[in-house]
């Protein structure tokens, strides 16, 4: 049975989309040039940031140079998951050069938790951050999650406000600009939101998005990591369960955004309805393992 969405053609719902998303970005202008402070900066160097990449060249370069932009001190780990594409290894090899970073290579693709497990170890820092590469990261994202992780010993995972998620962290006004911003937008966004809920207490989750997370690394050692049974989704969930099921706190922070486009490289490989199929099989599967 075809609902009233669907018998509306595309053209006139992305032309509503475009003119919604234009009234809900008025007054927010992306002129101002935001930098990182001296906080986000110190927060930064305490942070191993692992972002997988399969293709999805454009999205991954504007990922990559947000994450240069706003980065801070950082360690920094690539991990190139049989990327297919020219034009993905040229992203790579040219933020490599600007930055010093470091990247692993194999090929044929792994999967997005295998690749993220490379990574892991390679990196060297008390906490380690997993961020897609269909993100952009802002000036306003790293003092908060470290906050909310020295906050409680027994915090193990936190995650920050975004503009698209399965979870509460998604932001409505964002969610519905989310292609639309500019960069200069995005960052103008984050700050008003973060300085907002700048004294706003963390929130207990049952788990967080995955589209960015920092993990502490005693509680990633002490899970055992991810489980190789859930190559692309579900990842996070299940990650998230076991660490609460051994007594630690799964905390989203309102005081730390970064934009999520969901746009993920690792879901270009399959129909719609391959993915859902994986997501049910996932989430059986989480469902059903002992904990």
């Amino acid at each position: 049975m075809r609902t009233v969405r669907s018998m509306i053609p595309i053209a006139i719902r992305k032309k509503y989309r475009y003119l919604r998303a234009r009234v809900l970005s008025l007054g927010l202008h992306g002129g101002r040039n935001h930098v990182l402070t001296s906080e986000e900066r110190r927060a930064s160097a305490c942070i191993s940031v692992v972002v997988a990449i399969h293709d999805a060249p454009e999205v991954t370069d504007r990922c990559l140079r947000s994450l240069e932009r706003n980065g801070g001190d950082a360690e920094v780990i690539l991990v190139d998951d049989g990327s297919k594409l020219d034009r993905t290894r040229e992203v790579i090899d040219q933020a490599i050069t600007r930055n010093g970073w470091v990247v692993s290579r194999h090929s044929p693709a792994r999967g997005h938790s295998r690749a993220c497990e490379v990574g892991v170890k390679m990196t060297h820092r008390e906490y380690i951050c997993f961020l897609n590469s269909d993100t952009v990261v802002t000036p306003f994202c790293w003092s908060g999650m470290v906050k909310a992780l020295q906050s409680d010993p027994r915090v193990g995972v936190v995650g920050p406000s975004t503009s698209r998620t399965s979870t509460q962290q998604t932001i409505r006004r964002a969610e519905s600009c989310r292609f639309y911003w500019t960069d200069g937008q995005i960052d103008e966004y984050a700050f008003r939101h973060t300085t907002q809920n700048q004294e706003a207490a963390p929130v207990d989750m049952e788990y967080v998005g995955g589209f960015a997370f920092i993990v502490t690394r005693s509680a990633w050692t002490e899970s055992g990591g991810f489980d190789p049974h859930l190559p692309n989704y579900g990842n996070e969930v299940d990650l998230c369960r076991r660490l609460k099921g051994r007594g630690y706190r799964i905390l989203w922070t309102r005081s730390s955004y970064i934009h999520h486009l969901e746009e993920s490289s690792f879901q270009q490989h399959f129909t719609s309805e391959e993915l859902h199929h994986q997501r049910v099989m996932a989430s059986s599967y989480i469902h059903t393992k002992p904990g």
